[in-house]
C-alpha cells in the first residue's frame, strides 16, 4: 500500500522560541488549501520549553505536525539541513520558530503561482518587519527596505521574476518566512559545505535559482521578527560573522553561481573582506586588517567590468 505524501512540507527550525513557537505552528495549521500540508519541526535541544510545545502539537495533530527531537544541539545550519532532509513534500515552505504567517491563503496562493509558472524554482512575498528590541522603531514592510529590487505591496500588481543573476546583483531581498521552494530545485541532502555558511536563506535562494527563476508576489503574508535571539542578530558584528561570510563567498564561487555569474562571488568577497578589515581596525589588529584590505582590493577588480557593463549603455544612449 502506497503512502500519500503531502504536497507541501513546512520546514521549521527552532531553538529557544518558547515565546513564539505556538504562534508559528498555529499560523501553519490555519492555512486553507486544497492539498495536504505537513509541518516538520527541527527542535535543537532548547533549554526552554520549546520542545514540549512542539511535541504537544505533534500529539494533537498527528500526521500534520512532526517533531525531530535532536539528541544533541546541532547548531543552526545543521538543524536546517536535517529538517530540510526530513521534508517529504513536492514543495518546501520555510518558517522559523519565531516568525509566523498572517494570511490563511498564503500557501494556496504560492502553490498556485508555482504551478502556473512551472519553470520557476521558488516563490516569495512581502512581509511585515517588527523590531522587538527597538520600541521606538515603527514596524515596516520588508519591501520598504529593499526598494532597489521589490515593488510596494499591491493586490493587483503582477508577480515579478528574479534570476540567479538578479539575486546576485540585488542581494538578500527575500523574507525568510515567505519562501516556498519546488523541492526538486534543491538537493534533499544539502551539501556538507552548507553547514559552514553564514546565511542559509541567501545560499538557498542562489542554489535554487540554478534550476529556474524565483517568483515574487507583492503581497504581505508573514511577520518577520527581529529580536535578541533572532538568527539575524546572533553573530552580528563579530569575527565569526565575517569569517563565515568569507567562507560563504568562496562556496558561492565553487558550488553555487553559474559560470557566467561567478564574478559576483568575487564582488561579494571584496565587500566582505572590506567589512572585516574595518572591524579588525576597530579591534586594533593592524596586520590582519592590512591583509584583508589587500584581498578586498584584489577581489574588487571584478567590479570594474560590472560597472562598465552597467554604465556604458547609458553613456552611449546619451551621446
Amino acid at each position: 500500500m502506497s503512502i500519500k505524501l503531502p504536497t507541501v512540507s513546512v520546514c521549521c527550525i527552532t531553538y529557544n522560541h518558547e515565546a513564539y513557537l505556538a504562534q508559528a505552528i498555529e499560523s501553519v495549521l490555519m492555512q486553507q488549501t486544497d492539498f495536504d500540508v505537513e509541518m516538520v519541526i527541527g527542535e535543537d535541544c532548547s533549554p526552554d520549553n520549546s520542545r514540549a510545545i512542539a511535541q504537544e502539537y505533534e500529539r494533537r495533530y498527528p500526521g500534520r505536525v512532526r517533531v525531530l527531537a535532536h539528541t544533541q544541539n546541532l547548531g543552526i545550519m545543521r538543524n536546517l539541513m536535517a529538517t530540510h532532509a526530513a521534508c517529504q513534500g513536492e514543495f518546501i515552505a520555510y518558517l522559523e520558530g519565531d516568525d509566523y504567517w498572517i494570511d490563511s491563503t498564503k500557501l494556496q496562493r504560492q502553490i498556485d503561482a508555482l504551478r502556473a509558472n512551472p519553470d520557476c524554482a521558488f516563490c516569495f512575498h512581502d512581509a511585515n518587519v517588527v523590531f522587538e528590541n527597538q520600541q521606538d522603531r515603527a514596524p515596516t514592510v520588508f519591501s520598504a527596505q529593499a526598494t532597489h529590487a521589490l515593488p510596494s505591496p499591491s493586490e493587483s500588481a503582477p508577480p515579478v521574476r528574479f534570476t540567479q543573476l538578479d539575486l546576485a546583483r540585488v542581494g538578500w531581498v527575500v523574507p525568510s518566512a515567505s519562501m516556498v521552494f519546488r523541492a526538486c530545485s534543491l538537493p534533499q541532502q544539502l551539501p556538507e559545505w552548507f553547514s559552514g555558511v553564514y546565511s542559509g536563506d541567501y545560499t538557498l535562494h542562489l542554489l535554487s535559482t540554478r534550476w529556474g527563476p524565483a517568483l515574487y508576489l507583492p503581497r504581505v503574508m508573514s511577520y518577520y521578527r527581529l529580536h535578541a535571539q533572532s538568527i539575524s542578530n546572533v553573530a552580528a558584528h563579530s569575527a565569526f560573522q565575517f569569517e563565515r561570510r568569507i567562507y560563504e563567498g568562496r562556496m558561492f564561487q565553487q558550488h553555487v553561481f553559474e559560470p557566467k555569474n561567478r564574478k559576483y562571488a568575487d564582488i561579494f568577497l571584496a565587500q566582505q573582506y572590506g567589512y572585516y578589515a574595518s572591524y579588525l581596525g576597530e579591534q586594533g589588529k593592524r596586520k590582519q586588517q592590512l591583509s584583508c584590505l589587500v584581498k578586498s582590493m584584489l577581489y574588487g577588480l571584478q567590479r570594474i567590468p560590472v560597472y562598465l557593463e552597467r554604465r556604458l549603455p547609458r553613456f552611449f544612449a546619451v551621446n
